[in-house]
């Protein structure tokens, strides 16, 4: 698995964790405020974990950069190993403030609104960042994109918008975490995980309406062929 996935894949699951405890003390009885105590300092301790993951990610892009700088500059091995140690040498002693990175803030924020039950505010920033929705074609369809048929039960990648049914989507990255989104011209580079799939309720109702108008429109046109068949006979009376 390449760093970078690793990494992203680690955030979700830190981030996952903390909604998955969310939901197991929302039914727990705490009038004396322990078991949210206990959810805090567990959530404060996940948000230092994700801060040393993002800070060896942001580490680890500018190693990426410097050797492709070195390798730029190279014309022969000896002086490749020679340019590119320094650069690397430079990178590890440089510091780097995690807190202060999109990628963290955007991290910190979907904690924070997973503990107070808010949706996390949008981040117009063009770094990375963690669940960041993706600007692509959204356009509805009733149909699951890798199976074609009507979906039953609709889920919304939250990264891109699309819909996928459930059991499909599920089943399918259960066991392979390579898997990104497959409608035609999604600019979503990133690979489904089960925390970026949501139900909604809105797209259900969609689909039920979808639905019933294409039933509809199914019998419109059985009646408008039974029609003419008619008229085509009366015609042929006359005759």
């Amino acid at each position: 698995m390449e760093f970078n996935q690793f990494a992203d894949s680690a955030l979700s699951s830190l981030l996952e964790t903390t909604k998955f405890l969310k939901e197991i003390t929302d039914g727990i009885s705490d009038d004396d405020g322990e078991v949210r105590k206990l959810l805090e300092e567990g959530a404060n301790s996940r948000l230092e974990h994700a801060e040393k993951i993002i800070e060896r990610k942001t580490k680890h892009k500018e190693l990426v950069q410097e050797m492709q700088k070195a390798r730029g500059e190279s014309t022969t091995v000896e002086k490749f190993g020679r340019t590119w140690n320094e650069r690397q040498d430079a990178v590890e002693r440089k510091p780097i403030n995690a807190k202060n990175t999109a990628e963290y803030q955007s991290f910190k924020r979907s904690i924070e609104s997973t503990l107070s039950n808010a949706e996390p505010e949008a981040n117009n920033s063009d770094d990375d960042v963690v669940a960041t929705e993706v600007s692509c074609n959204s356009a509805f369809s009733p149909y699951d994109p890798w199976t074609k048929a009507l979906i039953r039960n609709p889920v919304r990648n939250k990264m891109c918008r699309h819909i996928y049914d459930r059991e499909y989507v599920h089943g399918l990255i259960k066991n392979n975490i390579g898997i990104r989104c497959p409608v035609a011209g999604c600019a979503n580079t990133v690979y489904i995980h089960p925390a970026h799939l949501i139900e909604d309720e809105g797209v259900r109702q969609k689909i039920r309406l979808q639905v019933l108008q294409d039933m509809q429109s199914d019998t419109d046109d059985d009646e408008e062929e039974g029609t003419q068949e008619e008229v085509e006979q009366e015609d042929e009376d006359e005759d």
